[in-house]
């Protein structure tokens, strides 16, 4: 007992895995073409945007400063701190007045030498 090829359920599945296939190769182009779709809309944001400049920022405070200013911050911060050390008399107001300087020191060196507003 073999199958015969004109058995009309082996033409049945034949369609159906055809159908399949189909539809997986639909989905295969769609898909691709979303991808090259969102591939370009993120190169035009890219070039839009300054996205390179941006990405080069690193955070670090002393980016974006001339060798003078970086001279300048730490002759500042020694000069704080010698008459922080040498004035004060309590020690635990000494340490206070020490980290308020680091915290703010930052906020002290964007105004002073902040480039966007120039």
């Amino acid at each position: 007992m073999g199958f015969d090829a004109g058995d009309p359920v082996s033409k049945e599945r034949k369609l159906r895995r055809e159908a399949r296939e189909q539809a997986a190769r639909q989905a295969q182009e769609t898909e691709a073409r979303r991808a090259a779709r969102r591939q370009t809309r993120r190169d035009l944001w890219r070039r839009v945007s300054f996205y390179e400049l941006r990405r080069r920022s690193n955070g670090k405070l002393s980016v974006g400063q001339t060798r003078a200013q970086r001279a300048i911050v730490a002759v500042f911060v020694l000069t704080a701190l010698f008459v922080i050390w040498q004035l004060v008399p309590s020690v635990e107001l000494a340490v206070v007045l020490t980290l308020v300087l680091l915290l703010t020191l930052p906020v002290f060196v964007l105004i002073a030498f902040d480039r966007r507003s120039s």
